[in-house]
């Protein structure tokens, strides 16, 4: 993707995110951050059966969808939580959402872009990317992201992400469909193999590829986003 068509690609899911987070409360029924993602408390309750403090990331964390859950869990430890994402809007309502779930000593919330964050090497047990890595810039900076949050990864410690691929749009009205205009918009298998390649010497807890479609308003349009939605997690053994 040329600069200009990342450019708007960028503010076209930044104009969106914007909109739905001003319209829409966390857990609000009906949305797709009405709850947590399941996997991301199953493998926070994998890590708490060994340890009960634990150093959470959250990376494009939005308002809070994982991590205000995540911190509640979390409650009455020495655990702490960061939350990162590029919406500096988004990043405050974070912090509000913490003070009301009484979560907002837990979490740590920063306005940064994802794929230029500087992670401490073997920081973290726990490192979450919900629908985060598509929005990197390029294939190398989806690389070169994977490969810092590796290294700031404690011996044990869990990455748990969820990656769109395969992403096309298709308009509601007319049923035209055509390539999602997306940051980064690769392949189901291209995405799989670089995981596969990635965690190669991690224990690969869970991979699985599933369709999804969710409606959407966006650019003035209302459309269902389709894509080939994986599911990888992965446990650093040494």
């Amino acid at each position: 993707m040329n600069g200009e068509r990342f450019e708007e690609a960028r503010q076209s899911e930044a104009d969106y995110h914007q909109r739905f987070y001003e319209n829409n409360d966390l857990f609000e029924k009906g949305t797709w951050m009405s709850e947590p993602g399941p996997v991301v408390m199953e493998m926070l309750e994998r890590l708490l059966l060994h340890q009960e403090d634990l150093a959470v990331l959250d990376l494009g964390c939005g308002v809070g969808r994982n991590t205000i859950p995540v911190a509640e869990r979390l409650k009455g430890s020495l655990s702490r939580v960061k939350g990162v994402d590029l919406l500096d809007d988004a990043v405050e309502k974070l912090r509000k959402n913490a003070e009301e779930f009484g979560v907002a000593t837990l979490i740590d919330a920063e306005a940064a872009d994802v794929g230029q964050y500087p992670i401490p090497e073997g920081f973290y047990d726990y490192i979450l990317a919900c629908s985060c890595l598509e929005h990197t810039s390029s294939r190398e900076a989806l690389k070169r992201t994977l490969a810092a949050m590796k290294a700031g990864t404690k011996l044990g410690g869990i990455h748990c992400i969820t990656m769109s691929t395969d992403v096309e749009e298709v308009d509601r009205e007319t049923g035209q469909a055509g390539k999602g205009l997306i940051e980064l918009n690769i392949p189901q298998s291209e995405a799989m193999d670089l995981l596969d390649r990635t965690y190669a010497e991690w224990n690969v807890l869970m991979k699985q590829t599933v369709p999804q479609s969710i409606p959407e308003e966006k650019d003035g349009r209302s459309i269902d986003f389709r894509c080939n939605l994986i599911t990888y997690v992965a446990q650093k053994i040494k």
